[in-house]
Parts: structure tokens; C-alpha cells; sequence
């Protein structure tokens, strides 16, 4: 069975649209689960991304970006805590598993992003979820071909 995460925008956005191929967590929201997850942009904007990512995405306005609805969907291939995937380098700095991970948390790493052809309305919450089978049939159904 698929799940479900909701996301901050402009975040899903960038998950389903832009690369962004992890999300940092204050703590491992997967489990164990590997597999599919819809991405549901929610109803907030997170300012400081906004400053963060204008010089390496090229994003939408504001008023163009889609709240409260299942935007996509990706594959959740690995969650580990930030100390499985930090490395410092010879010049003391500390990188990470991708230019998207913090250095704290959790990541949860996608790969695969398939956008849906119009976004389904849909109620968030917390954590990561389990989407109901009607729902997931209306989102396999709505990806783009």
C-alpha cells in the first residue's frame, strides 16, 4: 500500500519537479517502509526555503505553486540518521548524501519523481501515512504518461 507525506511548499515542489532527492526530518518517519509515496504539498510556505533556493531553482511564484493536494509521487529508497552519510573532507569540510541533506536528522531519500497531471485535492497530517486504496487508485491513474 502507497503512503503519503505532506511537505511544505515550496519543498514538494522541488521533490516532484526540481531534484530535490531528500527530505530532512527531525526524526525516521519510514521505518522500515520502502516503496512508493505520494507527495502532498501543504498548506504552508516556507519562507526561508524561498531565500535558500533562488539562486539554484528556478522556481514558480508563490501564487502559482499548488497547496493542499497530492502533487506526485516518488520512491522512497533508504532513511538513515545524518551520521550514516557524513564525511569530512580534507579541507574540513563535511559534506552529506546529496546537496539537499542538512547536516542533522534524518534523510529520507527519493528517487523516481512522477508528477501527477493535476494535482488531487487531498487532506494532510503527520508523518508518513498510509494512503486508502481509493485514493491510491485516483493517484496511479493521474500520473503523468
Amino acid at each position: 500500500m502507497m503512503r503519503v507525506l505532506t511537505v511544505q511548499q515550496p519543498w514538494a515542489d522541488c521533490i516532484v519537479f526540481h531534484g530535490k532527492t531528500v527530505e530532512n526530518r527531525t526524526r525516521n518517519l519510514a521505518g522500515s517502509y520502502r516503496g512508493p509515496v505520494a507527495i502532498h504539498a501543504g498548506l504552508r510556505f516556507d519562507e526561508n526555503a524561498r531565500v535558500d533556493l533562488r539562486a539554484t531553482v528556478d522556481l514558480a511564484p508563490r501564487a502559482d505553486l499548488t497547496f493542499g493536494a497530492i502533487i506526485g509521487v516518488v520512491d522512497l529508497v533508504d532513511a538513515h540518521p545524518v551520521f550514516d552519510c557524513i564525511t569530512q573532507q580534507r579541507n574540513a569540510d563535511w559534506t552529506v548524501c546529496s546537496e539537499w541533506a542538512e547536516h542533522s536528522g534524518y534523510h529520507l531519500v527519493f528517487t523516481n519523481p512522477r508528477p501527477l497531471e493535476t494535482p488531487l485535492p487531498f487532506r494532510g497530517g503527520l508523518s508518513l501515512r498510509h494512503l486508502d486504496e481509493a485514493t491510491e487508485r485516483t493517484v496511479l491513474e493521474g500520473l503523468v504518461k
